[in-house]
């Protein structure tokens, strides 16, 4: 891969390759996105790079983590210029505080775990990227997200879990509509991270050795405890077992989601949070065996295969949680249930339950209490 690629005055130039169809490139500023753009060049197609400004802040040289530091604009426009490509910063500032961060903050206050990632591919990233991609002539739009889709022979789109499992990103994907997945194009699809970054340092790109994000692209570089400390008020409140007995104390609800062991600070453990009261302000903990569950029931569903009722899928309760077998239950309206096979624990009201066929994403919905 790349052996044929000639760089001269900071432009790659491929040899024998025509130009494709135009591609809008969501570039971060991170390693991945600049990769995706090079393979995107290498296989001919045009492209133009994107980095959403998703925060009506004013990128600093001090603000060197989240959405729309100086650092990663800089970066990604870095890399475009090494790669030829034109690049543009755009303001998608009203849509993320809409879509990701007024729901983000509303479930912490009802006593949820929400995942945000989940609202900003489903209804903001993507949206966002095909809007401006048809007002720019552009056929698809990218990023570097680990996921794959591929056609089948009536051209429906098919979402399926990265070759790299350590990096798959598909279950934060299953709510992109479906007639955007058919614009849609994952380059990294099919590569390992060490594969991705030998590419970069081949290439020169000035985020080769750029470290991944590791937080929530929106609090600036805090911990979400003090993001969400500036919207609603965190108090501490008792810690009771489920026969009503005061266990503990703790430090604020929205610090705690179902199936937490670590931080409690009870002695006779471990306990695990199996529930939260918001109107209290109350943790109820138990035993690890208290928190499992067969049956699994989501809401807001969104599905790009939808599933029968009685099929066997695989269930994912969490983005790092092994798909476990699952039959599908009543499916009505926006919601579903699963029946898993085996009990699975901690799964956590708000947090994405992603239906799966093998590696094939078809679909999920929001964890119901």
């Amino acid at each position: 891969m790349f052996a044929d690629n000639i760089i001269i005055e900071k432009r790659i130039v491929f040899m024998g390759v025509m130009a494709k169809k135009h591609v809008l490139l969501l570039m971060s500023g991170g390693v991945d996105s600049s990769v995706a753009g090079a393979m995107l060049l290498e296989q001919g197609y045009n492209v133009v790079g994107v980095t959403m400004k998703q925060l009506d802040v004013k990128p600093t040289r001090q603000r060197s983590g989240g959405c729309c530091s100086f650092g990663d604009v800089r970066d990604a426009k870095r890399v475009a210029a090494h790669l030829g490509i034109p690049h543009y910063t755009i303001n998608t500032a009203e849509a993320f505080h809409r879509q990701v961060i007024v729901p983000f903050i509303r479930s912490y206050q009802a006593g949820l775990t929400p995942n945000p990632c989940v609202y900003c591919n489903s209804f903001v990233r993507f949206e966002e990227a095909m809007e401006l991609g048809r007002q720019w002539d552009c056929e698809y739009a990218a990023t570097g997200h680990y996921a794959r889709v591929e056609s089948d022979g009536e051209g429906a789109p098919h979402l399926y879990r990265a070759v790299c499992r350590e990096k798959d990103q598909s279950y934060f994907l299953y709510g992109v509509r479906r007639e955007l997945l058919k614009t849609l194009l994952f380059p990294l699809g099919g590569l390992k991270k060490e594969e991705v970054r030998s590419i970069a340092g081949r290439l020169n790109l000035a985020t080769a050795e750029k470290a991944d994000s590791q937080e929530i692209c929106f609090t600036l570089g805090r911990s979400y405890h003090e993001f969400l400390s500036d919207y609603m008020r965190v108090e501490k409140g008792p810690i009771r077992d489920r026969s009503g007995n005061c266990l503990g104390e703790h430090k604020g609800a929205a610090y705690y989601t179902v199936g937490q062991r670590q931080g409690l600070g009870l002695s006779g453990g471990p306990y695990y949070v199996c529930a939260i009261d918001p109107q209290t302000n109350t943790l109820i903990v138990g035993r690890k065996e208290e928190l499992a569950a067969r049956e699994v029931r989501a809401t807001a569903a969104r599905w790009i295969h939808e599933p029968k009722t009685g099929e066997r899928v695989f269930g994912q309760i969490r983005s790092r949680h092994r798909p476990a077998a699952a039959i599908v239950g009543e499916i009505h309206a926006a919601a579903f249930a699963l029946e898993f096979e085996e009990a699975q624990y901690g799964a956590a009201p708000g947090q994405a339950l992603v239906v799966s066929r093998g590696d094939e994403i078809i679909g999920g919905g929001t964890i119901q209490r």
